[in-house]
C-alpha cells in the first residue's frame, strides 16, 4: 500500500496494532477498525500540530524581556469586524499570524464602543497608543476645524503651527480654558495620535557665519562697556511678504509623499519693517512699516489709518532719508517719552 501523507501513515500503524490484539474482530468490522484508525491519526496530528496550551512564558525569561507586539487601531478594528461576521477567536488569532493571545482579542472585542468611538472622532489607524491628551475638547475642536479645512478642498492652503497654535488659543478661549498655552509639545503629539505630519512644501534654510558674528559682537560690547544697558538699542529690518503662504503645513500622513505648493507662496509683495528694542528688553520702539506706495489704498478713508508708522520709499528699502525720518520721528519720542536722559 501506497502512503500519501503522515496522516494515513499513523491510521495504519493504528490500524495494524488493533488487528494485532483482535484479528477476530478486525476481521468482522474492517470498515470500521479502518475507519477509526484514521479518525484516530487526524485526531493525534491535529494535537501536535496546534501550539501548547500550557501557561504563556513569564515577562522576563533569564534576563531578556519578552517581547511585546503592540496592536494598532485598525487591526484592533479588523478584529471586531471579524468578530462581528461570527468568526471564532481560533480564526482571528490565525489571521493575525497567532502573534497575540486569546486574553488580549476578548479584551479587544470588549473594548469595541470605545474602540469604534476613537475611529469616528478621527484616530490615527497606525497608531497604538489610544492616550487621550492633556486638553481633550480643545483638541478634538481643533481636529474638527482642520477636518473641515481639509474637506472645503483647500489643499493648497498650507496649515502651519502658526496657524493651528492661533485657532487652538481661540478655542481654548471660547471653552474657558485659561491655563491653555498652545505649547509645541501639545501640537506634536496632537499630530501623532491623529497621523498628521508637517512636510516642507518649498524653501531651503543658510546658515549663518557664526564665527565671524562672535567676533563683532566682542568687539561691539568692548565699545559699550560701561553704558547702561537700559540705554543701549538695537535696530534692524525684515521683509515681510504680506502676501506669501506659508511654506509648512499639516497633511494627513497618507498624502505626505504628494503634498505641494502654490505659487501664492513665492508672491513677492513685500513691505520693510524696522524694529527696535533695548538690551534689557523693556523697551520696544514701535514697529515701523516702509511700502513703495505714498498713499496705500488701504489705509485711505475714515477709521482705515495704518495701524504702525509709515514711510514710503520706492523700493520698499530703509534708505538714508527713510532711516533719518524713522531716527526724527519715532525713535528719538519713543525714547524721550520713557527716560529723562538727554537724547
Amino acid at each position: 500500500m501506497t502512503l500519501s501523507n503522515a496522516i494515513d501513515a499513523a491510521a495504519a500503524a493504528a490500524e495494524a496494532v488493533l488487528a494485532d490484539h483482535s484479528q477476530a474482530l478486525a476481521a468482522e468490522h474492517a470498515e470500521n477498525v479502518r475507519a477509526a484508525a484514521r479518525a484516530a491519526a487526524v485526531t493525534a496530528n491535529a494535537v501536535l500540530a496546534s501550539p501548547s496550551a500550557s501557561r504563556a512564558p513569564a515577562r522576563r525569561i533569564g534576563n531578556a524581556r519578552r517581547r511585546r507586539t503592540p496592536m494598532t487601531l485598525e487591526t484592533k478594528l479588523r478584529v471586531i469586524g471579524w468578530h462581528a461576521a461570527g468568526r471564532t477567536i481560533d480564526y482571528i488569532s490565525r489571521q493575525l499570524d497567532n502573534l497575540y493571545d486569546r486574553s488580549g482579542l476578548f479584551k479587544i472585542i470588549k473594548q469595541k464602543d470605545s474602540l469604534l468611538s476613537r475611529a469616528a472622532e478621527g484616530a490615527a489607524g497606525g497608531r497604538a497608543s489610544s492616550r487621550a491628551g492633556q486638553y481633550p475638547q480643545v483638541a478634538k475642536a481643533l481636529l474638527e476645524w482642520f477636518l473641515s479645512v481639509r474637506a472645503r478642498g483647500r489643499k493648497r492652503v498650507p496649515l502651519s503651527l502658526a496657524i493651528l497654535r492661533q485657532k487652538a488659543l481661540q478655542v481654548a478661549e471660547h471653552l474657558g480654558i485659561t491655563d491653555f498655552t498652545a505649547s509645541t509639545g501639545f501640537f506634536q503629539r496632537w499630530a501623532s495620535r491623529h497621523g498628521l505630519v508637517n512636510v516642507a512644501l518649498h524653501g531651503s534654510g543658510a546658515s549663518a557665519n557664526v564665527e565671524e558674528a562672535a567676533e563683532l559682537m566682542a568687539a561691539i560690547r568692548q565699545q559699550l562697556d560701561g553704558v547702561d544697558v537700559d540705554l543701549i538699542y538695537d535696530v534692524d529690518e525684515t521683509g515681510l511678504l504680506y502676501r506669501g503662504l506659508p511654506s509648512r503645513s499639516y497633511v494627513p500622513s497618507e498624502d505626505r509623499r504628494t503634498a505641494r505648493g502654490s505659487k501664492a507662496m513665492k508672491s513677492k509683495d513685500r513691505v520693510t519693517l524696522t524694529l527696535c528694542c533695548n538690551a534689557t528688553g523693556t523697551h520696544k520702539v514701535p514697529v515701523t512699516m516702509i511700502g513703495k506706495a505714498a498713499q496705500p489704498m488701504c489705509f485711505q478713508g475714515e477709521g482705515n489709518a495704518s495701524p504702525l508708522p509709515y514711510f514710503s520709499q520706492k523700493s520698499a528699502w530703509t534708505d538714508a532719508s527713510v532711516f533719518k525720518r524713522w531716527f526724527e520721528e519715532v525713535f528719538v519720542p519713543a525714547v524721550q517719552a520713557r527716560t529723562a536722559h538727554h537724547v
